[in-house]
């Protein structure tokens, strides 16, 4: 029988909140968090995801995950991020403005290193600068119903997780076809469909809210090739 126990598992609460998709945003090399973490959440992600971690805020806002998303190839973040805020983004890695009056990155764009889909109301202009910066093929569109797509699935290069709301196997095949991985379908925090929400996941790790159950995290890790 496999060991439960929460102290044997990837998970954590960050600022009072079991959403750390909310508050964090990664890729294969890098975490960005808000100044408020202190120096344990750092440190387990750093660990758990093999990343080095920057410190800024975004807008002012400490909801990095929301207003942040990238992949192997840089960052891109709110048009309303200031320079100051970028700044530590910018010493380690590319990091890009999304020129769009809808600023929330990490709402709008689900993305690997192959393609990303996303708000079907993003600009045109946001689409072409997604397409040439982070070099992906970008797709408009919903996952089981949800526009905020970034949130609604997670996705590596070895797995994408998309809500139970997901159910037309077209759809299913369509996303397997745009992301190049494998799908599975699941739930995170005790049965949300707002996967990216509460997960935090690249090829090397993951970290989930710790509402997560036993069986939901078995999936994250099933889906991403964690095991």
């Amino acid at each position: 029988m496999l060991n439960l126990s929460p102290i044997n598992l990837p998970r954590r609460d960050v600022v009072s909140s079991i959403n750390i998709g909310v508050f964090v945003s990664i890729n294969e090399d890098y975490a960005i968090v808000p100044r408020n973490f202190d120096d344990k959440a750092r440190e387990l992600i750093a660990e758990r995801l093999d990343v080095e971690v920057i410190s800024t805020s975004i807008n002012g806002s400490n909801l990095i995950g929301s207003l942040v998303v990238g992949n192997s190839r840089g960052f891109l973040v709110s048009r309303y991020a200031t320079d100051l805020e970028i700044e530590p983004i910018k010493k380690v890695t590319r990091v890009e403005r999304l020129p769009d009056r809808m600023n929330a990155c990490g709402n709008l764009i689900l993305v690997n290193d192959k393609s990303a889909l996303v708000h079907p109301e993003l600009s045109n202009k946001s689409v072409q600068l997604i397409e040439e910066f982070l070099g992906v093929s970008v797709y408009k569109g919903c996952i089981g119903g949800y526009n905020v797509v970034g949130k609604a699935a997670a996705v590596t290069d070895k797995g994408l997780l998309v809500n139970p709301y997901v159910k037309e196997e077209d759809d299913i095949k369509d996303l397997e076809k745009i992301f190049d991985v494998s799908l599975g379908v699941g739930t995170i925090n005790f049965g949300s469909p707002l996967i990216g929400s509460g997960l935090i996941v690249n090829s090397k790790g993951y970290i989930v809210g710790s509402n997560t159950t036993g069986p939901e995290i078995a999936r994250v890790e099933e889906v991403f090739q964690l095991i």
